[in-house]
């Protein structure tokens, strides 16, 4: 009976994995795709910087984008700095029910290495899976 209810776990899991709103961008030369999440959008600098699907942070200059990727960050440039503004964070997770407790400094940790370090999210989570288990 646990080992379904680990794969039903697993199986949510992996659907919340796949909902990343990831897009495909295309280079200049228009020869070379990649699939990554607008993270932020620097105009004054003329940078954008993209997580990939494996978390992979990288920011470069816009010029290397193709026109229609650079067409998308004109439109979508601002609306992702301001999600990534870490007051907007707090404030949203202050909001939610579920997320209230994670606004506090202090309470999520991440593993670096082998240790454990302290993590501040840097965009409200949309969605939470919650696991409830209990022994009598």
């Amino acid at each position: 009976m646990k080992l379904k209810h680990l794969l039903h776990v697993g199986i949510v899991a992996l659907l919340g994995v796949g909902a990343v709103s990831a897009r495909t961008w295309t280079s200049a030369n228009g020869e070379n795709t990649f699939e990554g999440e607008l993270k932020s959008f620097d105009k004054e600098n003329d940078t954008v910087t993209i997580v990939y699907r494996n978390g992979r942070t990288v920011t470069f200059g816009t010029q290397k984008l193709s026109e229609a990727d650079r067409t998308f960050l004109e439109e979508n440039g601002k609306a992702a700095a301001d999600a990534a503004d870490p007051v907007d964070v707090e404030a949203a997770l202050k909001e939610q029910k579920i997320g209230k407790p994670l606004a506090k400094k202090g309470i999520l940790s991440r593993l670096e290495g082998e240790k454990f370090a302290n993590f501040q999210l840097e965009k409200a989570p949309q969605y939470y899976l919650v696991y409830f288990s209990a022994s009598w």
